[in-house]
């Protein structure tokens, strides 16, 4: 998939790329995995080795309530009326620029953790820095 090149170990199970703003109407799974939150086409942050849309790594025992609760905070974050509240740099990200999300769901006895861990790392290694709304604890991610 275009701009997941830095998952080419991984890309034969990362889901379709979709729309956010409407992810009520899909049919996310309930289980562990990874999730990639993606600007809106057209969109790309500049990184030290390259330009990606990918703005958050993160990880979650169920996909389809850490999505839904990133969606609610994302609008949130929309909102004109939220007076001087800044929220979490993913949700202040995702307010802006977001549009698109994908996910790997975990298999073979592997942890969502571990999951982010590598992805994150790879991430890392490919673009020399983490996506812009992951905080500083994702350099504990490299070896």
């Amino acid at each position: 998939m275009k701009h997941l090149e830095f998952l080419t170990d991984y890309k034969d199970k990362v889901s379709r790329l979709a729309n956010f703003w409407q992810l009520d109407k899909h049919d996310i799974p309930a289980a562990p995995g990874v999730y990639l939150l993606i600007a809106e086409p057209g969109f790309r942050f500049h990184y030290p080795a390259g330009w990606s849309p990918i703005y958050y790594i993160g990880q979650t025992q169920s996909l389809r309530r850490r999505l839904t609760g990133h969606r609610r905070w994302h609008l949130k974050a929309r909102s004109d009326n939220r007076g001087y509240a800044v929220l979490e740099p993913r949700h202040e990200y995702g307010a802006k620029f977001g549009g698109r999300y994908c996910f790997i769901e975990t298999w073979r006895g592997r942890t969502a953790k571990s999951l982010e861990d590598i992805f994150l790392g790879d991430f890392a290694r490919y673009y020399h820095a983490f996506p812009v709304a992951n905080g500083a604890g994702a350099w504990r991610r490299l070896d």
